[in-house]
C-alpha cells in the first residue's frame, strides 16, 4: 500500500471516530429541563403544603428576598424554622386558594385554610396574598412580599 494511500485511510479513520464520538456525545447529553414558573396561585399552595408537612425549606422559598431582609424572622432558614415552629400550629388544611388579579408583576391571591392546633383546637382563616414578580431573587419567580406581620418588601 503506498503511503498516500495510508494517509488517506488514516485520514477518514480520524473523521468516523470524530463524528461518532460527537454524535455519541450528543445523544448522552442530559436534555436541559425546562423550569416553569409556579403561578401566584402555586405558591400560596406550596407556602401552605410546605407549612402542613413543616418543610420549612419549600416554604422559606415562597418568600421574597426583600422581606427576608426587612423581617427578622425570615432573615434565614434557621431563624424561619423556627418562628414557623413555635405558632402552635400542628397542621395546615387549604380550603381554597384563588386568584384574584395578575397584572404581570404583582398579583393577588385569596386563601382561606383551617389550622390544627397544639391542642387540637381547629381554626379557620381566610385573607389576601400579595405577590410579586421577582427576577433578581436566588430563587426567580413569584413570591409573597408580607406574608405575616407587619413589615411589606415594597422594593
Amino acid at each position: 500500500m503506498k503511503l498516500k494511500d495510508k494517509n488517506l485511510l488514516l485520514f477518514a479513520g480520524i473523521f468516523i471516530v470524530l463524528v461518532v464520538g460527537g454524535l455519541a456525545y450528543q445523544l448522552l447529553q442530559p436534555k436541559p429541563v425546562d423550569y416553569q414558573v409556579p403561578s401566584p396561585q402555586e405558591v400560596v399552595r406550596q407556602y401552605f403544603e410546605s407549612w402542613n408537612k413543616k418543610d420549612w425549606p419549600n416554604m422559606h422559598a415562597t418568600i421574597s428576598d426583600g422581606f427576608k431582609k426587612i423581617d427578622p424572622n425570615a432573615k434565614d432558614l434557621t431563624t424561619f424554622k423556627n418562628f414557623a415552629s413555635i405558632q402552635g400550629i400542628q397542621g395546615v388544611r387549604i380550603l381554597s386558594v384563588k386568584e384574584e388579579s395578575n397584572n404581570g408583576i404583582t398579583a393577588v391571591v385569596a386563601y382561606s385554610v383551617e389550622f390544627t392546633l397544639s391542642d387540637s383546637t381547629k381554626s379557620q382563616f381566610s385573607d389576601k396574598f400579595t405577590l410579586k414578580f421577582r427576577q433578581g431573587d436566588i430563587i426567580p419567580g413569584w413570591k409573597l412580599i408580607h406574608p405575616y406581620g407587619l413589615n411589606i418588601d415594597t422594593s
